[in-house]
């Protein structure tokens, strides 16, 4: 298991869900670069995002064990981003859950270079160093798998924000338990963690918008941005639902 991550400074602020503000939610918490699967460099994604008028964002690479460009990729956000003062900019990482003990797929060293990490679910480990196969399996399987290893990180990995909960489920069945969604939430609030409010993966916003109001939960703002044109696309989605004090 890992262990504690080094004290940041920069860690961003979260609020719970019924004290959002508008101001709250102009962030994007999920960007993806050219260095893994993005399609955009990062002085180009913050060009936008400056655009768009974005007050805070957030680098979060695609990160394994073996990962050893970290620093490089830092370097470059740190250095692109002093031209962009007036928004605040944050490097992390996007990583995923290998057992139900909360363990992830990175190493220490690149958790303690983040200012935000976002575990996930992405792949449902067999228990033999594979993989199981989506195809071989049920939508109560995948869920109640994707369940067990998003609550092991929630409890007891070093994650900031548990980032796309009942991804895996919904893309592939279009839904995940609603009951399932409660208690990740009642789960992550008792341990000061965000939950993402992530408009790439989410099938029914409102419906989980309602959740988020019933257990108000500490929540992250993430479109899961992979193209410039997404940037700010989650802030745009609540907005037109009517989240948030103005």
């Amino acid at each position: 298991m890992h262990g504690p991550r080094k004290t940041q400074t920069r860690k961003p602020a979260f609020s719970r869900f019924r004290n959002l503000s508008r101001e709250h939610m102009n962030v994007e918490f999920q960007v993806h670069t050219s260095w893994t699967d993005g399609q955009a460099t990062a002085l180009e994604i913050l060009q936008a995002a400056s655009e768009r008028g974005l007050a805070a964002l957030a680098f979060t690479e695609h990160v394994r064990e073996d990962t050893s460009w970290f620093p490089e990729f830092r370097d470059e956000i740190l250095s692109v981003a002093r031209s962009f003062g007036h928004m605040s900019v944050y490097v992390g990482c996007e990583t995923k859950a290998m057992a139900d003990d909360g363990r992830l797929d990175v190493s220490q060293d690149v958790l303690d270079q983040c200012d935000i990490v976002l575990g996930v679910v992405h792949r449902l480990p067999d228990g033999r160093g594979g993989y199981l196969d989506f195809k071989q399996l049920s939508y109560e399987e995948t869920a109640e798998i994707e369940f067990r290893l998003s609550m092991g990180m929630v409890r007891n990995a070093p994650i900031d924000i548990l980032a796309h909960p009942g991804g895996m489920s919904l893309r592939r069945h279009g839904r995940f338990p609603e009951t399932y969604f409660r208690d990740l939430m009642r789960a992550t609030l008792e341990r000061r963690i965000a939950i993402e409010i992530n408009s790439s993966y989410l099938v029914d916003m409102p419906a989980f918008l309602a959740l988020c109001e019933e257990v108000n939960p500490i929540v992250s703002i993430g479109s899961d941005a992979h193209r410039l044109s997404e940037l700010g696309h989650c802030r745009d989605q609540l907005i037109e639902l009517g989240a948030g004090r103005s």
